[in-house]
């Protein structure tokens, strides 16, 4: 997730004008801890990037690992 996240926003840092990123983090939502890539249950992709002047901040819920797991 976070190579393919970072994929996208080195492609939009070549743009013009360009994203500069200020952090990318992929964190447990509880704590706000950065999580290993094994990590299975509910996470939290943070970013913060500028555009020009503006400074863009967002975040989106995921949750790995839980598709087709037995009950």
């Amino acid at each position: 997730m976070r190579a393919a996240a970072r994929q996208v926003l080195d492609e939009a840092a070549r743009l013009d004008p360009p994203l500069v990123l200020d952090y990318l983090a992929l964190v447990d939502p509880s704590d706000f801890t950065e999580i290993g890539d094994d990590f299975t249950g509910e996470a939290v992709l943070a970013v913060a990037a500028r555009v020009g002047t503006t400074r863009l901040i967002d975040n989106i819920p995921l949750t790995f690992g839980t598709f087709g797991a037995a009950s």
